[in-house]
């Protein structure tokens, strides 16, 4: 890759979702240098529109952050598992809605300077209610906004989440 060799890596630590490397690079000038790596198994994330074309957005805690945070539905995509059918399942578990039509809109990575994780973005539309279906250790309140209202919020900062950010921008952008 133009001059870029890695010679080696090295699991520096395997935890329940990531893995963290020191990937040992040679560069282009001959130099060699120790990179961190995450590793990620990939997750997937959409945008359900109701049939007003208002967006609903989860509320849940985030560690990392030690907050609250208002985000897209979202899941770690599972062994074997596509990215539409993990959104598939995740819309439902979460907001307690079940999507008739999913549109893949777009992929990103996540952290590109560290981390390999990759999302794909899907818009769902033709919402039926169903059940929120969380996960023991899951806490998450659902609300409805207008587009909007959703834009109004990422300029002003309250809503912080990469995915929920470059995915509601780009579905913006759209209509």
């Amino acid at each position: 890759m133009d001059g870029y060799k890695k010679i080696r890596q090295n699991l520096v630590h395997q935890g329940k979702v990531v893995g963290f490397y020191e990937d040992i690079i040679t560069l282009p000038n001959g130099n060699t240098v120790t990179w961190d790596l995450v590793k990620h198994p990939g997750a997937a994330a959409i945008i359900p529109v109701t049939e007003e074309g208002n967006i609903l957005l989860v509320r849940q805690y985030r560690n990392a952050l030690d907050a609250m945070t208002y985000e897209i539905p979202a899941g770690g995509i599972e062994q074997g598992e596509s990215g539409y059918d993990c959104v598939k399942r995740e819309i439902e578990e979460e907001t307690g809605c079940r999507a008739e039509k999913i549109e893949p809109l777009i992929t990103i990575v996540t952290a590109i300077g560290f981390c390999d994780e990759k999302i794909p973005i899907f818009v769902g539309t033709g919402l039926h209610k169903t059940e929120q279906n969380l996960d023991e250790d899951e806490f998450i309140d659902v609300y409805e906004f207008t587009p909007e209202k959703v834009k109004d919020m990422i300029l002003k900062g309250e809503i912080v989440d990469a995915k929920t950010i470059s995915g509601i921008m780009t579905y913006l952008n759209t209509l």
